[in-house]
This record gives structure tokens, C-alpha cells and sequence, in this order.
């Protein structure tokens, strides 16, 4: 189902060869073969194109061949993070324009969808977790039970705290859901009991800092019951536990140049002790270093992009970001990271349009 491919002209990144078995007639040889071929697949670094006739750009991230599936939905989704999710062998594309999420599911190496769940509003974000597809649009948190590899309908809506549109990023933490509105608040919601086990009220937002410290909360990412969050226009990034900030770090100051911000932390990833922003203004990756109960700044530039990043996501030893490149293209690029934290730009293709979204299906 494959309608566009292309390749980019760098050097592909030197992965580990593959030794070809031979096929031995004894029991469990298929099983063993088949485990064999999951662990060593190749990772697939997703994001969407966003357009009017939405796609899922799939990244080979050995090849650097770039795949462009379909979703069946219109894109248009800006200013928020998390709008490709994955988990297992799928992965849920958001289409904010036809209020719509798009499920897929890896086939080899590219993706092949499967359904279309419909939503109350315009989507914005996504996330797995509770055996569910939890979907933020701007006025409400909906989820969705999953099946196999089918979603069921909708077993739980939240109206968001605010409901204003400004509705940013949802994930999902040991305790329930918790998103972000970037007009002024960090929302907790839980998931019910089995007798209702989609999410439910009420909404139990998290006490921000007085201002001027409260300025757009923005990107999430959580580990277990902490969940690290930035209030971007404040310079922050946040602990939060058992929900209350624990801990705070600011990123690079002065993050304002003439009332124009030129520095701050928007969107998370987290990879062991290392958590990495994407600094939108600065066009730049920063790196912190978390615990469960500290979160301290690192170094202010690991990486530096040519636009400014909207998203990243990191796995084992990868770190994909999204940037809007030169307005007209945007630059999907992948990083190895050591274990140090330090990155080094493995490569980096263009996709036409304002793409949205970074995920990397293993």
C-alpha cells in the first residue's frame, strides 16, 4: 500500500550484519526464527506529513528510505507533541482535520493500517497505555480498549480543564493520564475501575509556580509514576510527583531577547538518566539529567538543527527529531546516541509540509 519512495543521499548508518540461518527441520525452529527476526528488526522512525491527504512518513533507519502510507485523514495538527504514538507492533497517527486517528501496524519494514477510530474533536495527541488509546483533542481526553490489534469504542471522555483550544500533549504515567494545555495548566485524570475502565474524571490539575514561572506548560514524557514536564516560556523543566513539582530546572538564560523568546524547553524524550528537550526557539536539542527525584540541567546544546524542533523520541540507542526545516520542508533526523548522552547526526531527510509527530517503532 506503499504510494511514494524515495531515498536520501547520505551515507547510511553502519548497523550490525544479519547472518542468514539455514532452515533446520526440528521442533520450534519457526518460533525460534521468528523471535529471532523481531529482535533484530530494523528500527522505523514514523512521523506524519500533515497535509490535506495526510500520509505516515516511515523512515527505514538502516537504508534512510522513506515510505509514505496513507492515513485515509486530513492532517493540519500544529503546536503540539505526540501525534504519532507507538506501542509494540503499532502505531496510532493522529488527522486533526477529519477528527480522526489512524491505526497502524508494522509489516516488515513499513506499516500497513488497519482502522480508523473516530473522535468527538480534532485530535491532537495520542498515547498507549491501560491496554487503551488515550487521543487528546481540544476539549476533551477520550479513550479507546484495545483488542489484539483492533481498538474498540469509546469507553471514557474527560472535558479538559480549560477546553480552549490550547490543548498540547497527553501521556500516560502510572496513576492514569495527564495533559497539558498551554494557556495555563497540567491536568491529571484517572482510569476507572474494571467495571468502566476507559479514562474518568475528575480533572485534578497540578499546582504550577507563581508567575512568572507558569508560563505555557507544554511537552511531557513519563517514567513509572514521574512525569517530567516543561513550562516552556518560563525556561523550565519539571518533576512531577504523586501530583506536585518536585523539582525544577532552568534551561539557558537569558531565554528572552526583546520580548522574543529565544530559549526554552517544549517538547521531552527520556533515555536512561538523560531526558533531551527539543528548544524550539534555539533550534537545538538541550539534555537534563533526571532521577526520580531530582531533574538538573545538562548541557544547553547537544545537537543543532537547522529549524525548530517540534518533537523527538528516543530508543535504545536512537534519538529521531522532527524540525520545520526551511518552512517549506521539513528535516526528519536521526542521531546515535552514547552513553554519554552525546549525539552524533546519523542522517537527516526532507519531507514536504509542516510534518508532525516522532515515534520509532522497534
Amino acid at each position: 500500500m506503499l504510494t511514494q519512495k524515495n531515498f536520501a543521499g547520505h551515507t547510511p548508518a553502519v548497523f550490525p550484519l544479519l547472518c542468514a540461518l539455514a532452515a533446520i527441520a526440528v521442533p520450534g525452529a519457526g518460533k525460534l526464527q521468528a523471535q529471532s527476526a523481531a529482535h533484530t528488526a530494523v528500527p522505523l522512525f514514523l512521523t506524519a506529513t500533515n497535509a490535506t491527504k495526510n500520509s505516515l512518513a516511515v523512515i527505514n533507519t538502516r537504508t534512510q528510505e522513506v515510505d509514505y502510507v496513507s492515513t485515509g485523514g486530513t492532517g493540519g495538527a500544529s503546536g503540539n507533541a505526540g501525534g504519532v504514538a507507538v506501542s509494540g507492533a503499532l502505531a496510532a497517527v493522529v488527522n486533526f482535520g477529519s477528527s480522526n486517528v489512524t491505526i497502524f501496524e508494522r509489516k516488515g519494514n513499513s506499516m500497513q493500517p488497519l482502522q480508523m477510530v473516530k473522535t468527538a474533536a480534532e485530535p491532537r495527541s495520542v498515547a498507549f497505555g491501560y491496554d487503551h488509546l488515550v487521543v487528546l483533542t481540544g476539549t476533551d481526553i477520550e479513550s479507546f480498549p484495545i483488542y489484539g490489534d483492533m481498538v474498540g469504542a469509546n469507553d471514557g471522555t474527560v472535558n479538559l480543564e480549560r477546553g480552549d483550544g490550547t490543548a498540547a500533549q497527553v501521556v500516560i504515567y502510572a496513576g492514569g493520564a495527564i495533559y497539558s494545555e498551554t494557556s495555563g495548566d497540567i491536568t491529571e485524570v484517572s482510569f476507572a475501575t474494571s467495571a468502566a475502565p476507559g479514562v474518568s474524571g475528575p480533572n485534578v490539575p497540578v499546582p504550577l509556580p507563581p508567575a512568572p514561572n507558569n508560563n505555557t506548560p507544554f511537552g511531557m514524557v513519563a517514567r513509572g509514576p514521574y512525569v517530567y514536564a516543561t513550562i516552556a516560556h518560563s525556561d523550565l523543566e519539571t518533576l512531577i510527583a504523586n501530583g506536585q513539582i518536585v523539582s525544577m530546572a532552568q534551561g539557558q538564560t537569558p531565554f528572552m531577547n526583546g520580548g522574543n523568546i529565544t530559549h526554552a524547553p517544549c517538547w521531552n524524550t527520556l533515555a536512561g538518566q538523560f531526558l533531551f528537550a527539543a528548544d524550539s526557539p534555539g533550534q537545538q536539542v538541550t539534555r537534563f539529567l533526571v532521577s526520580d527525584a531530582n531533574v538538573f540541567l545538562d548541557k544547553t546544546t547537544v545537537a543543532q538543527l537547522s529549524g525548530a524542533p517540534t518533537d523527538l523520541f528516543a530508543a535504545g540507542s536512537l534519538l529521531a527529531v522532527i524540525d520545520g526545516g526551511n518552512g517549506t520542508t521539513s528535516d526528519a533526523s536521526v542521531f546515535n546516541m552514547d552513553a554519554e548522552g552525546e549525539l552524533t547526526l546519523s542522517f537527516a531527510v526532507k519531507i514536504a509540509g509542516a510534518i508532525n509527530g516522532a515515534a520509532i517503532i522497534e
